[in-house]
């Protein structure tokens, strides 16, 4: 691979980690904008009183089973999805694996990320004690964050490949090709009607718990090729608590505690 190319491959990977993460976030707000709305029973009985013999509980009832479905599409198309065109976890993977020099370069840059940090001199030495304190505590960090880039590469490397085998996240596909993607009819030989989604036996925490562990993978990922960390876990706190404020208000209760 030329240097040209190499830096086009680079400039087209940054911009699909960007993306995915920001993805990443937006999917976390929409999730938690879900849960109060099968997980909270205040927030449900307090929707129930303002919408009960109203016009409008009729609407009211699909608002819950769209926003769920949204939800298990984003999650298809971010970490499911094989597309050769697609922003998605395992395009960007192989994107990553296409050629050595790629994986190089991350790993080039993520050791070297702290060689700035190792300039100028000490106090009270001379210019060649102190250049040759500067070179050992900068291969020290290089030697430390090599390290640390190989051992979450190994990790990625068998975390991301098994996500195409994970259960839920057949279910989740399933789900999204036969009932989302498409309206799929039963067979022949079976009663006739719509595929019957029950038979999946996709719960909402299984697809909560699957957005977790892709969450996880995609900021572990994230790091190796930006050097910025984001903790879902934080990001999902934020996000409870503007779903549940929202609903709240909405049900005419007061604000959550902060």
């Amino acid at each position: 691979m030329t240097k040209g190319e190499l830096d086009q491959r680079v400039r087209q990977i940054d911009g699909f980690i960007r993306v995915l993460t920001q993805e990443c976030h937006i999917l976390d707000e929409r999730r938690h904008i879900l849960s109060p709305l099968i997980q909270d029973t205040e927030i449900q009985d307090g929707l129930k009183a303002m919408l009960d013999r109203t016009i409008g509980a009729g609407a009211w009832g699909h608002v819950a089973p769209l926003l769920a479905q949204d939800l298990v599409r984003d999650q298809a198309r971010l970490f499911l999805d094989n597309g050769a065109k697609t922003g998605s976890l395992p395009n960007l993977w192989r994107k990553l694996n296409a050629d050595p020099d790629i994986k190089n370069h991350y790993r080039r840059s993520y050791g070297r990320m702290f060689d700035k940090l190792h300039v100028g001199s000490f106090p009270n030495l001379s210019a060649k004690s102190s250049a040759a304190l500067m070179k050992r505590f900068k291969d020290k960090d290089r030697r430390k964050n090599y390290a640390l880039f190989d051992k979450s590469w190994a990790k990625l490397s068998a975390d991301i490949p098994a996500l195409k085998a994970d259960h839920v996240a057949i279910k989740i596909s399933t789900y999204r090709d036969k009932y989302v993607a498409h309206l799929e009819m039963r067979k022949l030989d079976e009663e006739p009607g719509a595929f019957n989604v029950n038979v999946l036996g996709l719960t909402f925490s299984d697809v909560l718990g699957f957005a977790d562990k892709c969450q996880g993978i995609v900021s572990e990922l994230g790091l190796l090729l930006t050097h910025t960390y984001w903790d879902p876990q934080q990001f999902a706190e934020g996000h409870a608590k503007q779903g549940t404020d929202m609903w709240r208000t909405l049900a005419g209760l007061s604000p959550s505690p902060k």
